[in-house]
């Protein structure tokens, strides 16, 4: 009766490391489906002349959020050379103006 708590605890570790294994494989197929209809939004708002996706039209943002989004538009070429921190390169954005391609950017 004294070696019964190691196979229990034993089973648990297994359980819970099983249990966040699947977690993360759910994840991952969340992301890659989120990147591929990215992917395809993009090529649809591509602009043939510059080469960079063309941003959401600031007349369809409410709010203070407008501004952020007409700026983007003006300025494409910036944008597209600064990097993102808000963790959205798990959904295939490659620079700050694809968060202007839809709305991520708002709020």
């Amino acid at each position: 009766m004294k070696n019964l708590p190691c196979p229990i605890l034993l089973i648990f570790v297994l359980s819970v490391g099983l249990i966040l294994a699947n977690g993360e494989r759910a994840k991952t197929f969340a992301d890659e489906a989120e990147q591929k209809a990215f992917k395809a939004l993009k090529e649809k708002m591509m602009d043939q002349k510059t080469g960079l996706p063309n941003t959401l039209d600031p007349s369809l943002i409410k709010g203070k959020d407008r501004e952020g989004y007409q700026i983007a538009k003006e300025i494409p070429e910036i944008l597209a050379r600064i990097p993102c921190f808000c963790g959205c390169e798990a959904v295939g954005h490659e620079s700050l103006l694809d968060c202007f391609v839809d709305e991520h950017a708002v709020g």
